[in-house]
């Protein structure tokens, strides 16, 4: 199955034609919520030996225990950059209260345990900025990043997220 469905839309502050994600068939997609997994110590080294599936798996685990319908990301960012596809692009995310709709999650692992709001090489690699990028710059009609925590009292992703470090 594709996970991207792009269609000619209208913007709707500008009237002009884009091409652009639908999700759920109604939901204009245009911005990525970056998120950590927020590991102690003891899940990091354990991550550390595991594979991206592996870790998605036991995520997987984790949010079916909290209701959710499965892994609730977009896609996971391990800090070598690779990348795994988690639910469509097209299908609502379950990945910050009130902010699914219209909104691609993408989950990074983090290396270092979060205590603190710091900066992203604090947390993750280079390679992971690398990959993210890439993949923002791939999704047709995103206009904004966004952290967790600009939408919850959490430190989630572990450090301020400014889009014009993410967008091209």
């Amino acid at each position: 199955y594709r996970s991207i469905l792009s269609e000619e839309i209208s913007d709707i502050h500008s009237g002009e034609t884009v091409m652009g994600i639908i999700q759920n068939g109604k939901y204009i997609v245009n911005e990525v919520v970056l998120h950590c997994a927020a590991l102690n110590e003891n899940q990091i080294e354990q991550f550390s030996k595991w594979s991206a599936a592996q870790i998605m798996a036991e995520i997987d685990v984790w949010h079916k225990a909290r209701k959710f319908k499965g892994f609730g990301y977009h896609g996971l960012f391990m800090p070598s950059g690779e990348f795994l596809q988690g639910r469509p692009y097209t299908t609502q995310g379950a990945h910050v209260v009130e902010r699914n709709r219209g909104s691609i999650g993408f989950l990074m692992i983090e290396s270092q345990e979060i205590l603190k709001m710091g900066k992203f090489e604090n947390f993750f690699t280079e390679m992971q900025r690398q990959a993210v990028r890439q993949k923002i710059k791939e999704l047709p009609g995103i206009k904004w990043v966004t952290g967790h925590n600009d939408y919850a009292n959490k430190l989630c992703p572990g450090f301020k997220v400014k889009d014009e470090d993410w967008l091209p």
